[in-house]
């Protein structure tokens, strides 16, 4: 009797169990290449580049109007009272801590209109990743950042980029 139960264990262990093997796609993106490589990731930077330059462009005629009239202060100095000189002293003081304060405001507007548009645009990347994986039965997309050793044929950053391209080819920098 115990025989056949062992028996029956066996039979039924060998057919209906079966090895599990995993059938799950696991697949990685470069999100850093889909962000700078991208058409629209490149219309974000050219953009930044134009702000950045036409702000530094700004505040170098300043700087050269703010070294003058230092120059002329300076030139004053023998000439004025003390009284008045320091006054003027402390009037140009206010403006360079008031053009520093805006200078640093208008780096950081800047700065908050980059990761605006950058958001916008990773809002797209993930859009076409999960129809891709949608469309392939991909059950993971990890980010290669956090891969340590992955296969080249399960890199789909390539295949993405494409369809980024194709999507998105512009992102404006908003306010």
């Amino acid at each position: 009797k115990i025989f056949i139960i062992k028996l029956k264990i066996i039979f039924f262990l060998f057919f209906f169990l079966t090895n599990s093997f995993s059938q799950d796609k696991i697949v990685y993106v470069d999100m850093n290449v889909l962000i700078n490589n991208s058409k629209a990731g490149i219309s974000i930077n050219k953009q930044m580049q134009k702000l950045i330059d036409n702000n530094n462009k700004e505040y170098e005629k300043i700087e050269k109007k703010l070294l003058k009239e230092e120059d002329d202060i300076l030139k004053k100095k023998n000439v004025l009272d003390p009284e008045k000189y320091n006054q003027e002293i402390i009037t140009f003081k206010n403006k360079i801590a008031n053009l520093r304060n805006e200078r640093k405001d208008k780096v950081s507007l800047i700065r908050n209109k980059n990761v605006k548009a950058k958001n916008d645009l990773v809002n797209h990347v993930t859009k076409i990743l999960a129809e891709y994986s949608a469309k392939n039965e991909i059950t993971l997309v990890l980010n290669k950042d956090s891969i340590i050793l992955g296969k080249k044929n399960i890199d789909i950053t390539e295949k993405i980029l494409e369809l980024l391209n194709k999507k998105v080819q512009n992102i404006k920098l908003k306010d």
